[in-house]
């Protein structure tokens, strides 16, 4: 081949390259342009993210703050309830003695005025020592009737049960309940 060929193919891949150049360099700016638009959607999204931590922050610290004044508040309540309890099982005990004494006083002046129940006392008295086991406490005697002397009596006048109810304050039902009680009590 001859030198002029050598010439014009290297002027016609210089040209070649020459036009290509430009081409790149015009994706190259519009990859730039996209990567920038990209960087900047990003730095929104981080400062938005950023924004929202900050606020969980606030909140948290915030719930934690209430459950801590929460904490020591029903802290406080505890202490006081234990004190109350405590209080509580004082006057119980207390007044579990005052009605030991009280049924020991009553067991010693039914003992003074009846022969019968003074038999029954000394009975009580020599088993409790041969079985080693304290005798059972007489269960007290109280009467719906006592309770209710109101409704019984205008139960016996025939009034009906509602109005029964009526003048007692009390519910239908509860007339109802009181009565059938009271049939039950006369039965036994």
């Amino acid at each position: 081949m001859q030198p002029w060929v050598y010439i014009v193919l290297v002027g016609a891949v210089a040209i070649v390259y020459a036009l290509r150049l430009p081409a790149r360099s015009k994706n190259e700016t519009a990859d730039r342009q996209s990567l920038k638009e990209t960087e900047a959607a990003l730095e929104l999204y981080m400062a938005d993210i950023e924004r929202d931590n900050d606020n969980l922050l606030q909140l948290v610290s915030g719930i934690k703050q209430q459950s801590q004044n929460n904490r020591a508040a029903l802290q406080e309540e505890i202490a006081g309830l234990r004190e109350q309890v405590a209080e509580l099982q004082k006057s119980s005990l207390l007044l579990e003695a005052r009605l030991t004494a009280e049924e020991k006083s009553l067991l010693q002046l039914s003992a003074a005025f009846g022969k019968g129940s003074a038999a029954g006392t000394a009975e009580q008295g020599v088993k409790e020592p041969l079985t080693g086991e304290p005798a059972p406490k007489p269960k007290p005697v109280s009467s719906i009737k006592q309770r209710y002397p109101r409704l019984f009596e205008l139960h016996e006048q025939g009034k009906s049960i509602d109005s029964i109810a009526k003048t007692a304050g009390l519910q239908r039902g509860e007339v109802q309940l009181i009565l059938q009680l009271a049939k039950q009590e006369e039965s036994v």
